[in-house]
Parts: structure tokens; sequence; C-alpha cells
């Protein structure tokens, strides 16, 4: 497995950073390196929320994803 970088985007409240959190954890316990950022705004709930976790056998040089990533969004926004 080449390193792969997911970034995980929504409003806070959503389990945004958790989703990340939780899947950087599972990957540690199989073994893998993992990077894990989160990135909030200052609302309690409804201000964005975004994480990025980064998943590689080798470790990891730079937390930044330079490939392009995976990118989950947990935002709707109905389309007219």
């Amino acid at each position: 497995m080449e390193e792969t970088s997911i970034i995980i985007s929504g409003f806070g409240g959503q389990g945004t950073l958790f989703a990340g959190q939780v899947l950087a954890y599972a990957s540690m316990d199989n073994g893998f390196h993992v990077t894990w950022i989160p990135s909030y705004g200052p609302e309690m709930r409804g201000g964005t929320a975004n994480c990025t976790v980064i998943i590689s056998e080798d470790p990891i040089g730079s937390p930044l994803p330079f490939s392009g990533p995976l990118f989950p969004s947990f935002n709707y926004a109905p389309v007219s």
C-alpha cells in the first residue's frame, strides 16, 4: 500500500473529527504509520470542521497530502 491521503469534511457536531480519529487509530492498530490533523472553527456546533488523515506502510515525511486525496464530505447542499 502506498501512502493514502484522506480529507474528511463537514460541519461541527457531525462526527467529522471523530471519523478521522477512528480511521487513524484503526490504521495504527493494523501496523500502519498515520498522521491525523484536525481543523475546526470556533463555533460549538455548525461551524466548519475537517481533518486530514494520511496512512502509509512507510514513515510519513510530511503531514500534508501530496497525492490526490480521497475526500468524503458530510456537508449536504441541495442542487437547484
